[in-house]
């Protein structure tokens, strides 16, 4: 699935505040006001396949034919953008871009407050929201602290091609339907060693992520063939015929994988082919790098005592224990890290990484083999909350 995105036109203009000699008046914000010149000058169309060729990506199994990588995200002609109202479920901080920034903190929102949402980052991690008390009239706030009873799906997708402190642009959501009844996933092809079983019920996406929209669901122990995977191995494209091209994204921790997920092509977060392969290409596989400048951090050298691990697939390092928290970089394979605690579950193991804000961050224990001795490590819960 290979999306070619042309933005057409200027950067999305934000309101500016100006003359800071005379007194301004903080304007009236008027959310579908916001959206309509968000979509006008946001504006972004799929290159016409007919007229550009399309490059295809390949798995070559040993013995076998080729199930073809190529899959195809179809944004939807720019949309009629309606705020989408939800409740914030935590008192949280709102930011001026999507990440956790003293620098850029633009407030605070109480649990029970009411929200108007109008777009997401390409992770699904955070929520574009309109908030009267910006310069600008929106800002962000994290997915985690939100209700928000929608299919993200639905939200459009604010990326920032040139780093967060640059003009973002807003591109449709990825829609697509299906008609009656999803086709099964079908047997993997004889020969192919790619492929799982699910271990509980799944999601099939259009994207790799829970924001993009849902075109099916497959029971425990249907097998699915892989087809691509994402840098951090969380989401495995499956063939899935009733799907955008013939496939689908599921979350690869609800599977049994057969033989791995190496020799699969990379996609980004968005969906679309990577080249190089994150061995190669470092700082650019980063969920997010290549769209909003971010940088694989390099692991310090652990400095207190925990639990040694060492790395065994390359990782995000997450704000918190789940997917669904911001990435504060990229662990790569035989990295030394200090395990300091893990949630009740054993499914995240909580870590020593200076680049974080806290010094600490949160990883799949699924790629982490410990050396040390976690017998006395405390516990957290799945809000990455101490255990007493």
């Amino acid at each position: 699935m290979k999306l070619t995105i042309k933005y057409l036109s200027a950067l999305w203009a934000f309101i500016v505040l100006a003359g800071c000699a005379t007194p301004v008046t903080t304007p009236t914000i008027d959310a579908n006001s916001i959206m309509t010149a968000a979509a006008g000058t946001a504006f972004v169309r799929l290159t016409q396949i007919a007229a550009i060729p399309t490059a295809t990506t390949q798995v070559v199994p040993s013995q076998t034919s080729v199930p073809t990588a190529t899959v195809m995200l179809q944004p939807t002609s720019i949309p009629t953008i309606e705020p989408i109202s939800a409740v914030v479920s935590a008192n949280s901080r709102v930011r001026g871009i999507p990440a956790k920034s003293d620098q850029h903190d633009l407030g605070g929102m109480l649990k029970g407050q009411s929200v108007k949402v109008i777009g997401r980052n390409d992770a699904a991690t955070w929520f574009f929201i309109v908030f009267a008390d910006s310069p600008t009239g929106t800002a962000w706030i994290t997915t985690g602290a939100v209700t928000f009873d929608k299919d993200m799906g639905l939200l459009p997708i604010v990326v920032f091609p040139n780093g967060l402190e640059a003009a973002p642009i807003m591109l449709p959501p990825f829609i697509y339907k299906v008609t009656g009844t999803p086709l099964p996933p079908g047997e993997p092809p004889a020969g192919w060693t790619k492929y799982g079983t699910l271990l509980q019920q799944a999601n099939v996406r259009v994207g790799p992520s829970v924001g993009f929209v849902s075109i099916g669901v497959l029971s425990p122990g249907a097998k699915v063939t892989f087809q691509g995977r994402i840098a951090d191995n969380s989401w495995v494209q499956i063939a899935y015929p009733s799907g955008p091209e013939g496939h689908g994204w599921i979350l690869a921790r609800l599977l049994q994988a057969h033989d791995g997920f190496s020799d699969l092509p990379y996609f980004d977060v968005l969906g679309t082919p990577v080249t190089p392969t994150p061995e190669n290409a470092g700082a650019d596989i980063t969920p997010n790098a290549t769209l909003m400048g971010d940088v694989t951090a390099t692991p310090q050298p652990p400095t207190s005592t925990g639990a040694q691990a060492e790395v065994t697939n390359q990782i995000n390092v997450r704000s918190g224990p789940a997917q669904k928290y911001e990435s504060y970089g990229m662990l790569n394979p035989k990295d030394k890290v200090i395990v300091t605690g893990l949630t009740l579950n054993k499914y995240w193991y909580q870590i020593e990484f200076k680049a974080s804000p806290t010094g600490f961050g949160w990883v799949a224990s699924q790629y982490i083999r410990v050396t040390g001795d976690m017998r006395q490590l405390p516990y957290y819960n799945d809000l990455g909350t101490p255990v007493p």
